[in-house]
């Protein structure tokens, strides 16, 4: 199967993805390291600078589900808390599926990946850090409007030559990870 075909599929859980990082942002006996990068990891859903544009045909979406993979490995090792049953099993197979990244992007250009996605955790998106978001109910709840807004407006990811996909994926990841 084709890299692209896996990355394909990763787009159809988002919303438990997304549902487990929202378990992880809400836990008070998660620490702040893993609260801090699951606020990153859904800010950078709702982000307009994102490394490959969302309209950009067939590929556009991919790089979101990446950064919640990446950042799902990141949490890993850290105290996440109590989390429900759903969320702790969402976080660990995304932790998981980011091996297939490593295999995708080569180690190199991975650890780029998972550098900007730990840089994400001290970033402002729409005015709001990761770590605001771990304080505050209400832009908690603001950021959670604006990512069903987000969902909604998401399509499907049509691909129509794989290696094509794959060759730009890989370019855009190249050239926006220096």
């Amino acid at each position: 199967m084709a890299h692209i075909d896996v990355f394909k599929g990763w787009a159809e859980s988002i919303r438990q993805d997304i549902d487990g990082y929202k378990a992880l942002l809400e836990s008070a006996k998660a620490d702040a390291h893993s609260r801090k990068l699951a606020g990153a990891a859904l800010l950078y859903m709702v982000s307009r600078m994102d490394l490959i544009p969302d309209w950009n045909e067939g590929i556009g979406v991919i790089d979101d589900v990446m950064v919640l993979r990446v950042c799902a490995q990141l949490t890993q090792g850290h105290e996440r808390g109590a989390l429900p049953t759903a969320a702790d099993v969402a976080l660990d197979r995304m932790a998981n599926e980011a091996d297939k990244i490593t295999q995708f992007l080569g180690g190199a250009l991975y650890d780029k990946l998972k550098s900007y996605c730990s840089k994400l955790a001290d970033q402002a998106v729409r005015g709001r850090t990761p770590a605001q978001l771990m304080d505050d109910a209400a832009l908690r709840k603001a950021m959670y409007v604006e990512l069903e807004d987000e969902l909604k407006k998401t399509v499907p990811i049509v691909v129509n030559d794989p290696t094509d996909a794959e060759l730009r994926l890989k370019a855009y990841l190249t050239h926006k990870l220096q």
